[in-house]
């Protein structure tokens, strides 16, 4: 496994090389997700939800615009059960300012205190050895309450083989960006490798803070599909951290 993964690695700094070289390149999506998008199709990467890593199967790719105060994404998944992201959107939203008949959910929180959302709700991460599950748990502020009646969690087997799977290894690519003619374009510029996160580091972050939570529920604005246009739809709800803390959570070497 090392030898292959030294040699996939090489083979990136290959690819990322001539990346550099190509200067300013077209975004190939709107919005945030384009640097991501643009970044993986240059490096022959294929769009997918698997649970392994993006490149070559070894190392998964992380992308960011120079300067963005944006977090970085560890890796999203849904909470069990099923369907829960739509309950919790349809219970603890709010309703959006464009579609006004749809609510959406848009909050960041961790396991060190409760957030505030909106001045009604809580949310924190509860970490649960015995049930080796994390929680969603939401507090009512106006009654100061736990709200029980929506169980949301992450079962630790689970998160463990996304941590083992997809984790081990990162490339953080960064690039310069500007608007041309309406259009964004990026140059990549550096590349570092992310290493060293282990299960149990994972639930030491989440536990201190560092690692934290998003939902991102909202609403498609634009869409290729004219008919997703004014639908709910989950942007990418998971883990995340503050790009100031990377070096906190991971080993840095500078690769390219």
């Amino acid at each position: 496994m090392q030898k292959e993964y030294e040699s996939i690695l090489e083979e990136f700094k290959v690819e990322f090389k001539k990346l550099k070289e190509m200067g300013f390149i077209d975004s190939n999506r709107f919005h945030d997700t384009g640097i991501g998008k643009t970044a993986e199709d240059l490096l022959g990467v294929i769009e997918n939800n698997k649970t392994s890593a993006d490149y070559k199967g070894l190392i998964e790719l992380k992308s960011a615009r120079e300067l963005s105060e944006a977090m970085v994404t560890l890796f999203t998944k849904s909470p069990e059960r099923r369907g829960i992201n739509n309950l919790i959107r349809e219970t603890f939203g709010y309703f959006d300012g464009e579609f006004k008949n749809l609510k959406i959910l848009h909050t960041t929180f961790s396991a060190d205190k409760f957030n505030t959302c909106k001045g009604k709700f809580g949310f924190i991460l509860n970490i649960d050895p015995n049930q080796k599950k994390i929680f969603i748990k939401v507090k009512n502020l106006e009654t100061d309450t736990i709200d029980n009646s929506l169980i949301a969690f992450y079962p630790f087997e689970k998160l463990n083989n996304i941590i083992e799977h997809k984790c081990k290894y990162i490339i953080f690519i960064v690039a310069e960006h500007k608007k041309e003619n309406g259009k964004e374009l990026f140059k990549f510029n550096k590349a570092v490798l992310l290493t060293g996160l282990t299960f149990p580091k994972f639930l030491d972050f989440v536990r201190q803070g560092l690692i934290k939570y998003d939902f991102r529920l909202g609403v498609y604005r634009t869409s290729k599909n004219p008919k997703q246009i004014g639908k709910t739809h989950d942007h990418g709800s998971g883990f995340r951290i503050n790009k100031g803390n990377l070096n906190k959570v991971f080993t840095i070497t500078e690769i390219a």
